[in-house]
């Protein structure tokens, strides 16, 4: 067992709530930014490596999970409501998978050349994720209320950039299809990127909402 999980264990129990969704927001950023620097590199000689690093944190993701809803079987004091620690756990894994899944079909589809578009949703993609790290800190003392709302303003801001881009996106790879499978393949890539930035702004929400009832 890590020095980490020793310590969560040590702590109080309704304290190490906390601990994990920090730890599972940093892993969300770590997932955005390592996707993000890999579709950049437009070297399609390294999707596989690019496959490989983000099914490990994706496994990360999910042990952190599996962590969090063990933890509230076996806890009978919770520091936020237990439907709220459940949507947080979930919405945080979703980034992760979503991105995991855009790598996957990276190399299933063989694809050679990055859509431009897909660069604008995967920077969008990390400024959402570096929000959330700092928002889901907030729980810990739900202190500074308008700065708090800021961030959550900015991720919707964020999201509806992404629309935009997503249906642009969409427009033009219909305008001219002369490849029809390979507009299937980017239609579904974009698709889940989308997704992405919408479980981000998920996350965004519940901690609005958490942080009203508890105001």
């Amino acid at each position: 067992m890590s020095l980490n999980a020793i310590m969560r264990w040590l702590k109080p129990r309704e304290l190490v709530f906390f601990d994990l969704l920090d730890e599972a927001a940093a892993n969300v950023l770590a997932s955005a930014q390592f996707f993000d620097h890999g579709l950049r590199s437009g070297d399609a000689s390294t999707w596989a490596e690019l496959r490989r690093e983000m099914k490990d944190l994706e496994h990360k993701g999910d042990e952190l999970t599996h962590d969090i809803l063990d933890r509230l079987n076996q806890s009978f004091v919770t520091p936020l409501e237990r439907e709220d620690i459940l949507a947080l756990a979930h919405s945080l894994d979703d980034v992760v998978d979503k991105l995991d899944a855009v790598a996957e079909r990276f190399v299933l589809y063989r694809i050679e050349a990055v859509n431009p578009s897909a660069l604008e949703l995967s920077n969008l993609a990390v400024q959402g994720a570096t929000e959330l790290v700092v928002l889901i800190k907030s729980l810990r003392t739900m202190s500074d209320g308008k700065e708090i709302s800021r961030r959550i303003r900015h991720v919707h801001t964020l999201e509806n950039q992404a629309d935009s881009v997503y249906h642009s996106a969409l427009a033009q790879i219909f305008e001219d299809p002369k490849d029809p499978v390979l507009l299937i393949k980017w239609k579904e890539i974009l698709d889940i990127l989308e997704e992405a930035t919408d479980d981000i702004k998920l996350v965004a929400q519940v901690v609005g909402s958490t942080i009203m009832r508890n105001a």
